[in-house]
């Protein structure tokens, strides 16, 4: 069984360099060890007409920090004259005056929120005074520009019990939308959730969606319905992968210039077009759910959940298969 590939945007990493060094982010530590790239101008037009050649309606600028390529500006501008939907990841930590060119151009920015503590997220992003800035951000964006805003939260486990005040935070503006995050696998850490995390923030954002029906839509990102109890709760709460992540959702551009089916997962060679890219292997093992252990088969939301991520370093050999270290059935519990 093979799940459809449709993806509604193309994410291109057009420069690792970051001006924060955040515990949380996928690149981990390796950002202190290597000379920042930035994906060349003729790289990065090719991938946005690949997207319109493909019928891909939406252009994802991200990093690193997006705004810290010089040409960012350009970029922006040309995939709005040829009609894509822009979306734009920042930390929010670029000088005013960036964002003012680039928030007339762009039709989704979107900004990390880790914390609303200070102290905290000096500490999680490795510099000073950073949640001021953030929210002087927001407030510029808000009142400058018509474009939806974001804030992104990964859902690190000091946040248990403290969700709520993002809602708060975002309440008394209709344009700005909370998406709380799966706290993904890195390379250094690829167990940054444990089951009872998975656990607790099930349970309090169910609460929060029913306290709060308009403003939150769950967690984000792709996480094994399973991994709580019971997995209808685990459905209720969490994007599957199969409606919100890697290629069911958005193919990924590295900034070395090459393909992937998401972040770090499987390298595409040589495909001028999306048909292409459906014929090439990694991308048929990424997406069909036959390549899933028994019990994900033997489940009511296989065809949703997908079971769960799929970067390398968060997968767990099992029975032959690989599958998501969050499964429940690999804790004992069964689907339910």
């Amino acid at each position: 069984m093979i799940a459809p590939l449709n993806p509604n945007e193309l994410k291109i990493e057009i420069t690792d360099a970051c001006n924060l060094r955040c515990s949380f982010c996928y690149l981990g530590e390796k950002v202190k060890h290597f000379e920042p790239r930035f994906m060349p101008e003729e790289e990065v037009f090719h991938w946005i007409d690949w997207a319109v050649d493909n019928g891909i309606p939406g252009i994802r600028f991200t990093g690193g920090e997006a705004v810290l390529h010089p040409q960012i500006e350009m970029f922006c501008y040309y995939a709005h004259i040829l009609g894509r939907y822009i979306i734009l990841n920042t930390n929010g930590m670029a000088d005013d005056s960036v964002y003012r060119k680039l928030i007339p151009l762009v039709n989704d920015i979107r900004i990390s929120l880790p914390t609303l503590d200070s102290e905290r997220m000096d500490v999680l992003t490795g510099k000073s005074d950073v949640l001021k800035k953030k929210k002087k951000t927001i407030e510029m964006v808000i009142d400058k520009a018509s474009c939806r805003v974001c804030l992104l939260t990964p859902l690190i486990p000091e946040l248990h019990g403290k969700l709520e005040a993002f809602i708060q935070f975002c309440k008394d503006n209709p344009r700005l939308f909370w998406m709380p995050l799966r706290y993904e696998p890195t390379p250094l850490l690829p167990r940054p959730w444990t089951p009872s995390d998975a656990q607790c923030f099930a349970e309090e954002m169910d609460g929060l969606m029913e306290q709060y029906p308009e403003q939150i839509q769950g967690i984000y990102l792709a996480t094994p319905f399973c991994s709580v109890k019971p997995t209808s709760l685990g459905a209720r709460v969490f994007h599957g992968r199969a409606e919100d992540c890697g290629p069911f959702a958005a193919l990924n551009i590295h900034v070395r210039g090459y393909m992937q089916a998401c972040f770090d997962i499987c390298k595409i060679d040589n495909c001028d077009s999306l048909s292409e890219v459906k014929d090439c292997p990694e991308i048929s093992s990424c997406l069909s759910l036959a390549m899933l252990p028994v019990e994900c088969s033997a489940c009511g939301y296989v065809s949703r959940c997908a079971g769960g991520c799929r970067k390398p370093y968060g997968l767990v050999h099992y029975n032959g298969r690989l599958i998501d270290y969050l499964a429940g059935f690999l804790h004992g519990a069964t689907p339910n």
